[in-house]
């Protein structure tokens, strides 16, 4: 891991800096996906302080913060509670559900010792294997996740606001320890 990197559970206390930087980071990588109408209902509706400290709370979610040099770099987030898509075949399974840097911290190293902590979380809590979604228009996410090893198995749909983007779903078995 790069020198002066910290990753560590985010507080409850931390909710509303997390809330602000989920809509930071969404902007920047998906602000051109729809219309300013969708992107705001988007925003309004998964990242307020208010649903940060619900999912802070919730047993079923993990939320990271990665640090770099004590400035907040990204988050990350794992949810056990949802049901997968029946594509993913391995059970038990769990759902890495958010990754994002800000750009600053893009390309510095940061991102894969940040899925090696979700993969670690997901093997201690008993998951087989782990999925995700990613737009099917991210091709450099798409990239990232072949990379670490992740497989398209199948689609699904996405709703920003209203409008519906199509994903894919990746997944990756988890090595028995």
């Amino acid at each position: 891991m790069k020198a002066g990197t910290v990753i560590r559970p985010a507080r409850l206390a931390e909710a509303a800096d997390l809330a602000a930087m989920m809509r930071r980071t969404f902007v920047a990588a998906n602000g051109h996906c729809s219309t300013p109408e969708n992107i705001a209902a988007h925003l309004q509706a998964m990242y307020t302080p208010e649903r940060q400290a619900q999912e802070i709370r919730d047993p079923d979610t993990l939320t990271l913060i990665v640090e770099q040099s004590g400035r907040w770099a990204g988050y990350a987030q794992v949810r056990w509670g949802t049901v997968p898509p029946p594509e993913v075949t391995l059970r038990p399974t769990v759902e890495l559900a958010r990754i994002y840097l800000d750009a600053e911290f893009h390309g510095q190293g940061i991102a894969a010792p940040l899925v090696s902590h979700l993969l670690a979380a997901a093997r201690l809590r008993g998951s087989r294997s782990v999925w995700l979604t990613v737009w099917q228009d991210a091709g450099q996410a798409i990239r990232f996740w072949r990379k670490h090893g992740f497989q398209i198995v199948g689609r699904s749909t996405y709703r920003v606001g209203d409008d519906p983007k199509e994903d894919w779903v990746m997944t990756q078995a988890l090595p028995v320890e």
